[in-house]
């Protein structure tokens, strides 16, 4: 009998260990996902003059946001973390090079949200991206564009007005139709 209560109270210590272990690893976790904004955060405003920043590109180029407002254009906020993003990006990648002539699709990493930098050019290569990826290493596209969580897109007419923002996955239906496709 009392080697049968040492054993149950070492299992019941474990499972405390494990416990605060998990609840320790997901209050520690610098990375944040979030399919939806938190209630009354502020995002950017449909309707209103997209942000225009310069971001540096995964190949080295320095890209300003509103050079792709030449057609409708779709910003993707991802990190390479991100379940949902992996699932994501390359279905958009697929769409970007079936319909490049009519759309851009540009997916920034929130670089600032990231554990590597080479874990993004690990998961571009990987994912096999053909859309331009631009790096937010300085986390200035997140505040103009007032991100909250990834992945967000922010779909934007030919204007550089925002049209639709999409929190999470988001479908071709929906997309085409924020663009005007």
């Amino acid at each position: 009998m009392h080697y049968v209560r040492k054993r149950l109270m070492f299992l019941s210590l474990c499972g405390v260990i494990l416990l605060t272990g998990l609840f320790y690893q997901a209050s520690n976790n610098p990375a944040k996902e979030a399919v939806q904004v938190a209630a009354g955060s502020q995002v950017a405003q449909t309707g209103q003059q997209a942000p225009s920043i310069e971001l540096g590109g995964l190949d080295g180029h320095v890209y300003k946001t509103d050079a792709f407002f030449n057609k409708p254009s779709l910003f993707v906020f991802f990190a390479s973390w991100c379940g949902i993003c992996q699932e994501e990006l390359p279905k958009l990648s697929r769409y970007y090079e079936e319909n490049k002539n009519d759309i851009n699709i540009i997916a920034v990493n929130a670089t600032t949200q990231e554990y590597k930098k080479e874990d993004v050019e690990q998961f571009v290569k990987q994912a096999q991206l053909k859309m331009p990826v631009l790096l937010d290493e300085s986390g200035d596209g997140i505040e103009a564009f007032r991100v909250q969580g990834v992945p967000v897109s922010y779909a934007i007419d030919e204007n550089g007005v925002l049209r639709e923002t999409f929190y999470g996955p988001m479908n071709r239906q929906a997309l085409e139709e924020a663009l005007g496709l």
